[in-house]
């Protein structure tokens, strides 16, 4: 009886602790979040609506956004003409917020490499082409990024688009960059993609995607070498099984990587 006394006296003085310890007992270990779970709720972001006259510069600005991650992960090649009414994922922005139609833009005056030519270069695709070529034959080699079976093919099947191909493999094998680059996301994605890396080569041209990560194993800024681990397979995002989706990206665009890999 004396302990119980004692309890009740401490519990009068602190109650904040006696909550906490109740709290303790009735939750047992859940009472307090994983890292797992502290994690997968943070790293997210908002889907915003384009409005007619808006631009990814001056929405990405709104935002405090990245606006060559948020161009990457929505496939958009053309900052400066979007489409009113489609809606665009903003990763780590928490809430939706207001973007001008009309004003001042941020963008920069040297045209990124991910950006779509203008129509002045569009006239001129024979030279082009020979720059295209350039670039995937000499300063992009891109090599496998994990051992296993290629489970689904890059393209549309029964109706379903897929731009990527998805390799299986045993969860937690290593994922290696492709190629050497310039890590510009590393997060949970938007969709079904789960945790995700994008990895930027060759002046922002090409892009390469591994996603439905167990765990990332570099951050955003990190500079890799072709066959660097930068990740671990799982099955996060919406998938049944373990396995990579990888893509590779020309200009934001979605290429088939098989027309790439050795």
């Amino acid at each position: 009886m004396s302990r119980w006394r004692e309890l009740r006296k401490l519990f009068r003085s602190a109650p904040g602790v006696a909550l906490l310890f109740f709290g303790m007992l009735l939750g047992g270990c859940a009472f307090w979040p994983s890292h797992e779970v502290y994690e997968t709720s943070r790293h997210r972001g908002v889907y915003h609506t384009i409005r007619k006259g808006q631009t990814l510069w001056r929405i990405s600005r709104a935002y405090g956004a990245d606006v060559e991650q948020v161009a990457v992960l929505n496939g958009i090649n053309n900052p400066d003409r979007l489409e009113a009414g489609v809606k665009i994922f903003i990763p780590g922005a928490t809430r939706v917020m207001a973007v001008p139609r009309y004003g001042r833009s941020s963008a920069p005056r040297k045209r990124p490499g991910w950006v779509a030519p203008s129509r002045n270069h569009a006239r001129r695709p024979a030279r082009r082409k020979r720059t295209a070529r350039k670039v995937s034959a000499n300063s992009v080699r891109f090599v496998w990024p994990v051992r296993g079976k290629v489970v689904r093919g890059f393209g549309s099947q029964n109706g379903v688009k897929y731009e990527g191909i998805a390799i299986s493999a045993p969860e937690r094998t290593t994922v290696r960059a492709a190629a050497t680059g310039r890590v510009i996301f590393s997060d949970w994605g938007p969709g079904s993609f789960g945790r995700t890396v994008i990895i930027r080569h060759d002046g922002g041209a090409y892009h390469s995607v591994y996603a439905h990560n167990a765990v990332n194993l570099v951050r955003r800024g990190q500079t890799v070498r072709r066959g660097a681990p930068i990740a671990r397979v799982g099955q996060t995002g919406k998938v049944e099984k373990a396995q990579l989706h990888f893509e590779i990206r020309y200009r934001t665009k979605p290429r088939d990587p098989l027309t790439y890999l050795p």
